[in-house]
């Protein structure tokens, strides 16, 4: 019997160690064994060391990381399995807050996440594209674990929490909060001001009802996450993999609504080349 296909996720808590241990939790169901083994990490940056040791047999990787691998074309010796989801940024604060704007927490203690995890990267680019340097600028407060973020906002300890997508387990927690939460993105003056700085990142729009507090449609920017294998990965287990993807879309959309962009169209059309994807998934498309 072969190997376990191992998977690089997150810490505990976080969005990307939801969805991973939602694949193998649905994968292996259908199957009938355990074959999908999803495996903490402290993130995306632990994440590309592993698939560089060949440690791992594919990863979830933070988009902008991902984008930085298809400039480096064949070079980076990485590949793209399938698609995860879209993670537009933002910073949530409790109901009440008097933060209004992503400069108000200049000199505030604010949550960041795990210092290895492409949030931080993502939050570290959208604030330097409006000016503003994190760890100089802001009182920045980086944890061991994502499921510690939202319980210092809750107890008085941060102002806000950084983070991104739909389905993120540290603003559910947030917004269940005694006060809720309000959600904030960049103004629509910063967000050409962001893409100018960074272009691996895209305009994004949150839609009305993600998360109670987002009343309206939010502006912001972000990037699509994506599962990256190493080119050389074994095609058979790499074709494994990507046809039980393609198989189970339906079942994994229903388990978590930002998966519902987790299919083999969306894979193909969130890469800038076939090229940047595995032969197994060019094959399968």
């Amino acid at each position: 019997m072969d190997p376990p296909f191992v998977l690089a996720t997150s810490t505990a808590g976080g969005g990307f160690a939801r969805y991973g241990e939602t694949l193998a939790r649905i994968l292996n169901a259908r199957a009938g064994r355990s074959w999908i083994e999803a495996r903490p990490t402290k993130g995306t940056t632990e994440n590309l060391d592993l698939l560089k040791q060949a440690a791992i047999d594919a990863a979830l990787i933070q988009g902008t990381a991902a984008s930085e691998l298809f400039e480096a074309g064949a070079s980076s010796g990485l590949c793209v399995l399938y698609a995860m989801y879209p993670s537009p940024g933002m910073l949530a604060v409790p109901g009440n807050s008097r933060i209004r704007r992503l400069e108000d927490v200049r000199g505030q203690r604010v949550v960041f996440g795990v210092r290895t995890s492409g949030l931080v990267t993502l939050g570290r680019q959208i604030y330097a594209g409006i000016g503003i340097d994190i760890d100089r600028d802001t009182d920045a407060i980086y944890v061991e674990q994502a499921a510690q973020s939202p319980r210092l906002v809750l107890d008085g300890a941060a102002v806000g929490l950084w983070g991104a997508g739909e389905g993120w387990p540290g603003f559910e927690t947030l917004a269940k909060g005694p006060d809720g939460a309000r959600f904030i993105g960049p103004t629509t003056e910063q967000i050409p001001r962001i893409v100018a700085r960074y272009p691996l990142l895209k305009p994004m729009e949150v839609a009305a009802g993600t998360y109670p507090g987002i009343e309206r449609a939010l502006p912001t920017v972000g990037s699509v996450n994506f599962i990256v294998a190493r080119a050389d990965l074994d095609d058979a287990r790499a074709a494994r993999f990507v046809k039980a993807m393609h198989e189970a879309e339906s079942e994994i959309a229903a388990a978590l609504p930002q998966a519902s962009f987790t299919t083999l169209a969306n894979t193909i059309a969130s890469v800038p080349s076939p090229e940047n994807l595995h032969r197994a998934t060019r094959s399968a498309s």
